[in-house]
């Protein structure tokens, strides 16, 4: 069963990773930024299948800085999305938080990654 939970875990940021590529990719990479989540959503999720199966201290220290550098990298996200937001015609109103940048996405893949980083920190990651 925890092999199965730790599973799931890899699976779900590499299904984040497959929809930012996919939301990144619709603008076409147009700013090396765009570049920055999908490669350590990917590496991320490599890692943490990688952890599962090899529980060794360097790998653990790998994925311990991967999620410290994933947290960090979608909360700069969510500020460059709220700033693209806000650069829209009308500025910061609803219309466009639903038509514009997903704020909240990077903060959803930035708040999964803390938790993860508190399992890592409690032993709940072998």
């Amino acid at each position: 069963m925890e092999t199965l939970e730790g599973l799931l875990h890899a699976l779900k940021f590499l299904f984040w990773a497959l929809a930012a590529h996919l939301f990144h990719y619709r603008q076409n990479f147009y700013h090396w930024s765009l570049w920055v989540p999908v490669i350590s959503i990917y590496f991320l999720a490599a890692n943490l299948f990688l952890a599962e199966f090899y529980g060794a201290d360097w790998v653990l220290t790998l994925l311990a800085i991967t999620l410290i550098t994933v947290i960090a990298t979608n909360l700069w996200g969510a500020y460059l999305h709220w700033d693209g937001v806000k650069s829209r015609v009308g500025g910061d109103n609803v219309h466009n938080h639903i038509v514009g940048p997903p704020v909240i996405l990077p903060l959803i893949v930035a708040t999964v990654a803390s938790i993860d980083l508190l399992r890592l920190l409690q032993g709940g990651i072998n």
